[in-house]
């Protein structure tokens, strides 16, 4: 107060309390953020659960072998936990019936987790349904990570709350995607490795590659060579948006080589001690093929039934039918996509027909959105901007439309942005050019979750369009926005809801079920 000593009394009362206020007005401010702030930890926390429980609704009840696979995928954990080391991809005891050769061949690391834990729990049990519920519940804790890492993406890449939900439970509570994370499969941690890397090139663009970055990309690397071919466009993209970073188009093209090639030496290393022991074991095993694949054929032609040789069995390629045909002709697309939402059990539990018309009509919708220029929106109704409702932390939602120094802040300015989408796009073709490309040259088999990989990039663009939308409604009518997406939010839990408690517990507690296996071995 010496600085007001020479005014006034009145003069110096007014401005002590303005002080007053002002600090009484900011201990509030603090103190409702710190509310804001316990609210929205209490909300995530009940949401991993939700994840959790979901998934474990799933892994509990559905019967030993009926999803996808299961059985030839179990036949690799339980050898690892019969003798603690890795089965050859030709062991007898991992062929797979009929169709010869073995997932062995194949990244296995989601395997050895289990099969390690199983080895441990064997010593305190033999029931069958205590050990293949533990093993499942290795991709349970898996889906659960990556609803962290997908939750983690939404708040790097939005400002606004309702729109990081909208994103979250688009991708997390997708039907598929819950399923995906229930029985014994490699798909759940490359998930995991999708969500992680996607998380970490967003929050490049705002924060750079620092030593936790590094590490995460590192990680998410890993998991991805270690788990599913079909997700290895993701490391591609990665690559490509970590030298983008680096590379400026000011005057010609210039590199900041020094912290390039010093960072991309710590990923590189860590990653090459994470995957390097693998890709040896494959070199020395089956004479030079790292990747196991001509390795896993010669197998086949020599194990597999006449039926399902691959010198003999029918494929599109070999009847000198089309790629075009094959999507077109035979209903490929549509039970890929179907698929792709919610098809459980051996392919033959599906959801409601309303379900996947709704999901298809929001896709769409959404999808036309993303790609309407933000800017001709900021055009069309004046520029406008409503800072009242939007205060600058970007926590209370409201209209908003971005200023430059914001989204070159936020997103890392035009040229990440533009290779982040470039990138993202490569990854989805990658990922469904393989599934077609399978399909084409080596077994029919339109499934939605050899595309599953490309779901989160997928939602992004969804989420895009959602977003745009949201802006226009609330230019036109406030609530608006905020109702279209507790909407969408509503509709993708309904659906699941539906999808869990109407079709696929019922098939299983009415029918043959995984708890026949109390008390019994896994034989």
């Amino acid at each position: 107060m010496s600085g007001l000593s020479g005014l006034p009394g009145g003069v110096r009362a007014a401005a002590g309390m303005e002080g007053k206020m002002k600090r009484v007005e900011e201990r509030n401010r603090g103190w409702g953020e710190e509310k804001g702030k316990r609210l929205e930890k209490a909300a995530e926390a009940i949401f991993y659960l939700l994840v959790f429980a979901s998934i474990m609704c799933f892994a509990m009840v559905q019967t030993y072998g009926d999803p996808p696979d299961e059985i030839n995928r179990f036949k690799i954990v339980s050898y690892i936990c019969k003798y603690g080391r890795l089965p050859h991809g030709a062991d007898p005891e991992v062929l797979l019936d009929g169709y010869g050769a073995s997932y062995a061949f194949q990244p296995m690391l989601t395997y050895i987790i289990q099969g390690f834990l199983l080895r441990f729990m064997k010593l305190f049990t033999e029931d069958g349904y205590i050990l293949l519920l533990a093993a499942r519940m290795v991709n349970a804790v898996f889906g659960t990570l990556m609803a962290y890492f997908v939750r983690k993406s939404a708040k790097e890449a939005w400002d606004n709350p309702y729109i990081q939900w909208t994103f979250t439970v688009l991708v997390v509570f997708l039907p598929q995607n819950i399923f995906i994370h229930s029985y014994v499969n490699t798909d759940s941690m490359a998930m995991l490795s999708v969500a992680m890397i996607f998380y970490v090139l967003l929050r490049a663009q705002r924060a750079g590659y620092d030593r936790k970055g590094c590490f995460l990309l590192s990680a998410g690397i890993i998991f991805c060579a270690m788990s599913y071919y079909n997700a290895y466009g993701m490391i591609l993209a990665a690559i490509l948006m970590f030298f983008l970073h680096f590379v400026h188009f000011r005057r010609g093209i210039q590199v900041e080589w020094k912290p390039m090639l010093r960072k991309g030496f710590y990923i590189s290393l860590v990653v090459l001690l994470g995957i390097g022991w693998w890709f040896g074991r494959n070199a020395i095993l089956y004479n030079g093929d790292i990747i196991a694949m001509e390795a896993r054929r010669n197998c086949a032609i020599v194990t597999s039934i006449e039926e399902y040789n691959p010198l003999l069995r029918f494929t599109y390629r070999k009847a000198g039918k089309s790629i075009r045909e094959m999507l077109f002709e035979t209903g490929y697309i549509t039970l890929l996509r179907d698929s792709f939402i919610a098809m459980f059990g051996p392919m033959k539990i599906p959801t409601h027909g309303l379900i996947y018309l709704g999901y298809k009509w929001l896709w769409t919708g959404a999808c036309i959105m993303a790609f309407f220029p933000l800017k001709k929106l900021r055009e069309a109704f004046g520029k406008r901007r409503e800072k009242t409702s939007f205060d600058g932390d970007g926590k209370t939602g409201g209209v908003y439309w971005e200023t430059e120094e914001r989204k070159i802040r936020r997103e890392g300015g035009k040229k990440e942005k533009a290779a982040f989408y470039i990138c993202m796009f490569l990854f989805c073709a990658i990922t469904v050019g393989l599934s077609i490309y399978y399909s084409y040259t080596w077994e029919y088999q339109p499934q939605g979750r050899y595309i599953l990989p490309a779901l989160i990039p997928f939602m992004y663009l969804v989420t895009l369009g959602i977003w745009k939308t949201y802006l226009l409604l609330d230019w036109l009518r406030r609530p608006l926005g905020k109702i279209l997406c507790l909407g969408i939010m509503g509709y993708v839990m309904a659906a699941f809801a539906y999808s869990l408690f109407i079709r696929f517990l019922p098939y299983y507690l009415q029918g043959e079920n995984m708890f026949s296996m109390i008390g019994k071995g896994l034989g």
